[in-house]
């Protein structure tokens, strides 16, 4: 029985060398040509979470229909902007930023609420 390192020098030796290059260049390619983070990925994760977010807002008595922007950096919110109908309610508003300061793990000063046309 051959031993392992005897298989090694035995496949460096012969002309099995210009294979293992090939195959080290092969991964090489892969790798590169993984796709890596874009602007596509967080942008997708922006729409995500705005939909979910705007989902469940407007499920909350008094706050009626609703539209999400949400601005990130690394998947990480830096921005919201949220436009309500209800948002002309003072208690209505203050359940926005808390809602959306809890679901995006942001402070209110990250998030902007606007009353959306025909709100009260």
């Amino acid at each position: 029985m051959i031993s392992i390192n005897e298989a090694i020098d035995k496949f460096l030796k012969g002309k099995n060398v210009k294979y293992l290059v090939l195959i080290c260049f092969g991964i090489m390619i892969l790798i590169a040509a993984s796709p890596s983070r874009t602007g596509k990925d967080f942008k997708n994760f922006d729409s995500y979470n705005e939909k979910r977010l705007a989902n469940i807002l407007s499920k909350i008595d008094g706050i009626g229909d609703v539209e999400v922007m949400i601005s990130s950096k690394a998947n990480e919110a830096e921005g919201v902007i949220i436009v309500a109908q209800g948002a002309g309610n003072p208690e209505i508003k203050e359940q926005i930023y808390n809602a959306s300061a809890a679901v995006l793990g942001v402070g209110a000063h990250k998030i902007e609420v606007f009353i959306k046309k025909g709100g009260n």
